[in-house]
């Protein structure tokens, strides 16, 4: 049973394991890397902007070994990306930022920072030392842990990261970025990407190994300019995690080269650009029945509330750039199916004996905070779990497009995606079950965030928003 300071702890009902800092842990890290010289405590804010703290070396130790965590402003949880406020921004009172020292990796030994630098991502906490509730890292966390301790069940979590080069200032489709090249398509190997692309990719490849991240592969996607890093399954706070320092490594070996790395859903016309996750349900006590069982009802529970969660999970208006047919994306109906990529949720192969299968969550891209995104899936999935809820729609082996309604019918395929971020945002503002499902405040919190966001962005041209946001993200 998981206690903080002598006290059992949930977060949103569910239990949340909190340890001491174990400075032991910085002494092995700064003996292995004794170059480092600052610690970057870092998090991710609920619009998805990557925030931090940089500590000098010794200050971060002496942090750790007094037990101590880093006070901000309780409106920070409040703020849109250029600091402009919200209406649930309130700059009383602090919350503190918690490093996680299972997180502490160096950053990349090359480029602008070299190797004096080290990451280390963050939790939130409340001036007991408590889990904040609004913490989207904490409730990830929550939820992996409640679905183990009660239902014996590990989540794996691997994310592909795709992403476009760019390059600053030319005349490109948009008026300001060009993608880095274009003699390109899915799986090609040119002589233009062999001598551009390539060389930037094997030494991003170098440097996340050198981090500890260990790629599982790499290739060219469809788009110009546009390449996967396939990351390894782990579990879901770690790999998002991982993630998140993955893709600033691709992000800052890229600014060293003089290019914009950008995981925007669609910066060019043409092919999009998603971040897709593949989770798995395991087990070492369940038997194969018991197991998918219970991972239906997950899936089935995800499905249900698909609608709503695509305001997390695809959370800019450019996002749904994506959500059409037959263009191997993610379709625009609400279905899963084995092997299937015109679907947002594909089951891709059966794992060995005691164990589940591995779920491809397509309806994903790299704008969202993946704590939040994964947050909401995982808990829309314990949601399911939890009520027994049986899966009624049927595996679609086919492209839905193909299906006639009678089919389709048949199959249980009956509602669409959101095609336009407002219609997932009353999706999300109408399902009580999901707000209910999630941290008491995260989806009240969210909504009030994205509808202010929308507003200031909504005042920019087209081209202008664009620009703005693949300068972000």
């Amino acid at each position: 049973m998981p206690f903080v300071n002598g006290e059992r702890k949930t977060v949103a009902g569910h239990d949340v394991s909190r340890s001491p800092y174990d400075p032991q842990k910085l002494t092995r890290f700064t003996t292995e890397h004794p170059d480092i010289q600052f610690v970057v405590v870092q998090w991710l804010d609920y619009l998805g902007t990557l925030r931090s703290r940089w500590l000098p070396i010794t200050a971060f130790d002496k942090l750790v070994k007094a037990g101590n965590r880093i006070g901000i402003s309780k409106g920070n949880l409040g703020t849109l990306q250029n600091d402009k406020t919200t209406p649930v921004c309130d700059p009383v009172g602090q919350i503190l930022v918690e490093p996680d020292l299972d997180s502490l990796r160096i950053m990349q030994t090359k480029g602008m920072i070299g190797p004096a630098a080290s990451t280390c991502m963050a939790r939130f906490v409340d001036n007991s030392m408590q889990p904040l509730s609004l913490c989207p890292r904490n409730q990830l966390q929550g939820f992996a842990e409640t679905l183990e301790q009660d239902y014996h069940i590990n989540l794996l979590v691997g994310f592909e990261i795709e992403v476009t080069f760019c390059r600053r200032g030319a005349l490109g489709p948009n008026g300001h970025f060009a993608p880095l090249d274009s003699n390109h398509a899915w799986g090609t190997l040119s002589d233009e990407q062999l001598a551009h692309a390539f060389p930037l990719m094997a030494a991003i490849s170098l440097e996340l190994k050198g981090m500890g991240i260990e790629i599982e592969q790499l290739h060219s996607e469809s788009g110009a300019g546009q390449y996967e890093f396939v990351l390894p399954p782990l579990p879901p706070v770690q790999a998002v995690d991982t993630l998140v320092q993955a893709r600033q490594c691709i992000q800052q070996i890229a600014a060293a080269q003089g290019l914009r790395a950008t995981y925007h859903p669609q910066p060019f016309p043409g092919i999009g650009t998603a971040a897709h996750a593949h989770i798995s349900l395991n087990s070492d006590s369940l038997t194969a029945e018991e197991l998918e069982k219970i991972e239906m009802s997950f899936w089935a529970s995800v499905l249900e509330h698909l609608p709503a969660l695509c305001a997390f999970t695809m959370p800019q208006a450019g996002s749904y750039g994506r959500v059409v047919d037959d263009s191997w994306t993610n379709g625009t109906w609400v279905a899963w199916g084995t092997q299937n990529r015109e679907v947002p949720l594909r089951r891709v192969e059966t794992y060995g004996v005691g164990n589940g299968s591995r779920w491809e969550v397509r309806c994903l891209d790299g704008l969202a905070n993946m704590y939040l995104a994964l947050g909401a899936v995982v808990g829309a999935g314990l949601h399911g779990v939890r009520n027994g809820t049986k899966m009624v729609m049927k595996d679609c082996t086919s492209n839905p497009t193909t299906l006639s309604d009678e089919q389709k019918n048949e199959m249980g395929i009956t509602q669409r995606l959101p095609t336009t971020l407002d219609q997932a945002i009353e999706a999300l503002q109408q399902s009580g079950s999901l707000a209910e499902a999630l941290a008491p405040g995260i989806v009240s919190h969210y909504l009030a965030m994205k509808q202010a966001e929308q507003k200031m962005l909504s005042l920019m041209p087209q081209h202008e928003r664009k620009r703005w946001l693949m300068e972000r993200y």
